[in-house]
């Protein structure tokens, strides 16, 4: 993780600390640009697809 904060956030949803809804309420405004990296078939279930586009440059 580039920043402590965003693993702290992990750390607590993994725990049992913060609720999902907690989590993304911390990471969405507190940190939007940060990236958080998926490790475990486990983690990846959570996610969903939403979208896809292509990018011409």
């Amino acid at each position: 993780m580039a920043d402590g904060t965003i693993f702290h956030y992990v750390q607590g949803y993994t725990d049992g600390e913060i609720s999902r809804a907690a989590f993304w309420e911390l990471a969405r405004f507190k940190h939007p640009t940060h990236q958080i990296s998926f490790h475990t078939a486990r983690a990846l279930a959570v996610l969903t697809f939403e979208r896809s586009y292509e990018v011409h440059v």
